[in-house]
């Protein structure tokens, strides 16, 4: 169960338009800033750069915050290195990442959740930038 700071902030992240984002941001102020003043100047600090994510179209947010998957990969390269103590050369690190890299992609089958909207959404407001890569 979350800390009622927890859901207070999660309420930012969760928002689905600039003005929700805005208004849990006040609510997070006025319920914290008491307590917790570092962390919510922290969070103030840094509204520009969350408020940016609602300059793009709710589908594409989603693709731009989910990074599951690049926390997933980093991790798995993290765990082996971990397991060797020492690397003889630069080399062999970089064939162990390949390695690893190459098994983490043969795993890779998963289909971008609502690829299509995400899609015409981004030639929506890139056009040709967009357009050009497509087949």
């Amino acid at each position: 169960m979350d800390s009622p700071f927890c859901s207070d902030l999660k309420a930012i992240y969760g928002a689905a338009t600039r003005r929700e984002v805005e208004d849990a941001f006040e609510v997070l102020c006025e319920h914290w800033m008491e307590k917790y003043p570092l962390a919510v100047r922290i969070c103030e600090n840094n509204l520009d750069k969350v408020l940016c994510l609602y300059d793009f179209p709710g589908e594409i947010r989603h693709i731009i915050y989910t990074t599951n998957a690049i926390e997933s990969y980093h991790s798995s390269l993290r765990k082996v290195i971990n397991i060797k103590a020492a690397f003889p050369n630069d080399e062999a690190v970089y064939k162990l990442f390949y390695l690893r890299t190459m098994n983490i992609v043969s795993k890779w089958n998963r289909a971008i959740p609502n690829w299509s909207k995400v899609l015409n959404q981004l030639v929506i407001l890139f056009g040709d930038k967009i357009t050009k890569f497509l087949p």
